[in-house]
């Protein structure tokens, strides 16, 4: 039989959140300072890679609000990695809540991204970086991203990344 102190922590477990950011992303965008959170619980999360070959194929999502999965104003960081060398990256800031325009994107912008610290052990991969430049805005899926509309961003990640499991 249970204890009365065993039943506390039992109830007080069921009030913690689901969803516990270890990870964050900020930094400077537009001439605002800025935040979105890496959500994770365990090994889903919301930074996550795919080994294709001899890539790494690492993708970072944060979010604005430290405890939702809402993609409104969302930033994703795409990296593809090949011999611990940064070999591709794309990076899409959302306005809305949908993954479809308009958005700012690095296509058609003029974005850095330098990676500081990449070490993989096994299915955990830490990585920590920048992105610095001009995101191009895309106002309609079919219409070529403009520089001349574009944001600034200045941000660092240091974020923990998991293999996705399919």
């Amino acid at each position: 039989m249970m204890k009365w102190n065993q039943w506390t922590i039992l109830v007080l477990i069921g009030w913690l959140p689901l969803s516990v950011q270890s990870d964050t992303i900020e930094g400077m965008l537009d001439g605002e300072p800025r935040e979105w959170f890496v959500l994770s619980q365990g090994r889903d999360s919301n930074a996550s890679f795919v080994e294709v070959g001899d890539q790494r194929q690492i993708i970072i999502t944060g979010f604005v609000e430290p405890d939702q999965r809402d993609a409104y104003e969302g930033l994703s960081i795409s990296l593809t990695v090949e011999d611990n060398q940064l070999i591709d990256a794309h990076v899409v800031q959302l306005i809305g809540s949908t993954t479809v325009p308009p958005l700012y994107t690095s296509e058609g912008g003029s974005v850095t991204v330098t990676l500081t610290q990449l070490e993989q052990q096994g299915s955990h991969i830490h990585i920590a970086g920048r992105v610095e430049g001009v995101l191009a805005l895309q106002t309609a899926q079919d219409d070529a991203p403009s520089r001349a509309e574009g944001i600034d961003i200045d941000v660092q990640f240091d974020v923990n990344a998991y293999r996705a499991a399919f």
